[in-house]
């Protein structure tokens, strides 16, 4: 049965930041698997300061999401999204070419990219949620704000904010989470 002590567990305060070569901001690189060099998929919190253009990420599949902040507008050649703190995860190719422009000063955003697997990302907000597992599927949770208690099968446990818990499962499971603001990424692959 997997157990929370099984999960790999990463605290953004233990991560360092670095600065962008433009100065426009600061990433702090939560996941990067297998390696910095070649990954698979790549889980990130970054700080947004200035208005600029995302990085281009050839044959990457993307997701965006704002923790904190005013938000930004994404500007994409077909269309112009505006994300905000509570908003829905935006996807995209990192194909695309996408301007960001500040809403109203700094903003704090976590960013999934994979390639070649079926990912997704999607925030959850104090509402009442249950899902269903697949074993060998690869599942991460960045806790936003507050933490709570979750339900994994028979066991409940506590999950801090500000910390990213991922695992690749060993066997099905159903997870429970109420009243909690967090991200869930599920990726449909084995490490």
């Amino acid at each position: 049965m997997t157990q929370l002590q099984d999960w790999r567990l990463i605290r953004l305060q233990d991560v360092p930041v670095s600065t962008w070569k433009n100065g426009g901001g600061t990433t702090q690189t939560l996941v990067c698997w297998p390696n910095p060099s070649d990954w698979v998929f790549r889980i990130s919190v970054a700080r947004i300061d200035s208005d600029g253009p995302f990085s281009e990420f050839k044959g990457v599949d993307r997701w965006f999401a704002v923790l904190s902040g005013e938000g930004v507008v994404l500007q994409f050649p077909t269309r112009r999204v505006e994300v905000g703190a509570l908003d829905a995860v935006v996807q995209f190719s990192g194909d695309e070419p996408c301007q960001c422009s500040l809403t109203h000063g700094p903003t704090v955003d976590i960013n999934l990219m994979v390639q070649g697997v079926s990912a997704n990302m999607a925030r959850i907000y104090r509402s009442p949620y249950v899902a269903k597992f697949k074993a060998q599927n690869t599942l991460a949770i960045f806790v936003v704000e507050g933490g709570g208690c979750v339900r994994m099968g028979s066991q409940n446990v506590e999950l801090d904010p500000n910390c990213l818990y991922w695992i690749t499962l060993d066997q099905d499971i159903e997870i429970e989470f109420n009243d909690m603001h967090l991200l869930l990424i599920q990726m449909e692959f084995s490490l």
